[in-house]
């Protein structure tokens, strides 16, 4: 299992890498609308939809993707951000809640707010001069609260955060992954000496990076939670090794708005 997922990382990794940060702003909005139609087809599954009706269910997001780009930015990732804030709400509530969202038609529109937003933040985030630096600052916010957690969570974690939902991860691992967060975005403000941290603007911009990370978990749990109300350990079985595309961006999913709404009305940059 091991040497497959390092075969697949290997082939994988440069192809998103490359998608990500080579293309132009068209060729990016068009490589992220592919992840998306393939995330549409893996959430399907998650909403119970089969054979036919998951291909027209991808289709149907990928296909309102032109019409969402005149939409304001704004709009797009505030609803995605009121999504998640529910999401936290559902994940707690889980599996008491299940019955709010458990028809097929309610899994199969909250895809659109899980997925949309999305593929409206990144494209905001690459209009930016220094989209490149953007970017990677958002994955290093996720990548941190990811590896905290795990690591503080294994040595000290022992009361689950939500055990009906991940019984593998704790409170000390959570809260572990956004002191990692906090790090990496105090040591990223000190070498780009922006935003000074000892001022409002250095403030906001460290609540906002906690913000990043603590949504970053939410969805980690949420996608949990539809997968163990589906019945499913992956999402597909796209990626050997890894699951589906889902299980590998579900942190990206619902980090992405936030952070795009920051940037949006803080403009933080490098």
């Amino acid at each position: 299992m091991l040497k497959t997922r390092i075969l697949t990382a290997l082939v994988i990794a440069p192809i998103a890498l490359a998608g990500v940060f080579l293309l132009p702003e068209t060729g990016f909005a068009v490589f992220v609308a592919l992840i998306m139609a393939v995330g549409a087809w893996e959430w399907a599954l998650l909403a119970g939809l089969t054979g036919a009706r998951r291909i027209l269910y991808a289709v149907f997001v990928t296909g309102i993707l032109p019409g969402v780009y005149y939409v304001p930015t704004a709009l797009i990732l505030s609803l995605g951000v009121g999504w998640w804030l529910a999401a936290f709400v559902l994940v707690l509530g889980y599996p008491n809640l299940v019955r709010v969202w458990s028809s097929r038609l309610t899994r199969a529109a909250i895809g659109l707010f899980v997925l949309i937003p999305t593929w409206k933040a990144m494209l905001l985030l690459k209009t930016y001069p220094d989209s490149n630096y953007l970017i990677f600052f958002l994955f290093f916010l996720i990548w941190g609260a990811d590896i905290g957690a795990y690591f503080m969570g294994k040595a000290f974690g022992q009361r689950k955060l939500v055990p009906h939902v991940s019984p593998g991860k704790s409170w000390v691992g959570f809260f572990g992954g956004l002191v990692t967060a906090l790090v990496i975005a105090i040591v990223m403000s000190l070498i780009n000496q922006n935003p000074e941290i000892l001022t409002i603007h250095g403030i906001l911009f460290l609540i906002g990076c906690i913000a990043v990370a603590m949504v970053s978990v939410v969805g980690d749990l949420s996608i949990s939670m539809f997968k163990r109300n589906a019945g499913v350990k992956d999402s597909s079985n796209l990626l050997p090794g890894h699951g589906g595309f889902l299980d590998r961006i579900d942190s990206l999913l619902s980090a992405s708005p936030v952070f795009a709404l920051f940037i949006l009305f803080f403009g933080w940059s490098s």
